[in-house]
């Protein structure tokens, strides 16, 4: 049964509050055991005066490799979940998603469009990273699976940029800065 309550001041009704005595769905119901693993550490770690882990590097610092099919379906989890962490409410889900090198292929293919270049080909785009093709070809199906990226056969790359690519990553635009210090878990700062 739900119940409303009514939020007055100075004698003005200001917002209606539902409250509901029903218990809520938990929100990692659907997240596997490792996927709540990653979050619970990636919550604690965000804690951290100036962290901003990413996903890929929490992996790492748990031992596990980094897996696409785990990092999306932790990434569904914090778009569903942004009261998680004020990181996610600042910086958004999507900027704790990529590899290092992935956030440069994205980087690579937005200053290209900015500067009216266009997409560059999937053998310019390896060369610039200084990558192989086949690693090329995985970031950048990855990044399509993720939505950064949309199919385009008319593309010599294969891909054209989603419509919100712009501002897919959140205010930090891809950049990333990872610190290691001797001993100690790799983390991401703002």
């Amino acid at each position: 049964m739900n119940r409303i309550r009514l939020l007055w001041l100075n004698g003005l009704l200001l917002i209606p509050l539902a409250i509901s005595s029903a218990v809520p769905e938990s929100p990692t119901a659907s997240l596997s055991a490792k996927g709540q693993k990653i979050i619970d550490y990636l919550v604690a770690d965000w804690n951290g005066k100036f962290h901003s882990t990413t996903i890929p590097h929490a992996m790492e610092n748990l031992g596990l490799p980094v897996d696409d099919g785990l990092r999306l379906e932790i990434i569904a989890h914090l778009r569903a979940n942004p009261k998680l962490s004020r990181n996610l409410r600042f910086w958004g889900a999507n900027n704790y998603l990529l590899t290092n090198n992935e956030r440069r292929m994205a980087k690579l293919l937005l200053n290209a469009e900015r500067d009216g270049r266009g997409l560059p080909s999937l053998k310019s785009a390896a060369k610039t990273l200084g990558i192989a093709e086949k690693d090329a070809t995985a970031m950048l199906a990855f990044l399509a699976e993720s939505g950064f990226l949309a199919a385009d056969g008319d593309s010599g790359l294969g891909y054209s940029l989603a419509e919100d690519a712009a501002i897919w990553g959140g205010p930090l635009r891809h950049n990333y800065h990872t610190i290691h210090v001797a001993g100690g878990d790799k983390f991401d700062v703002w």
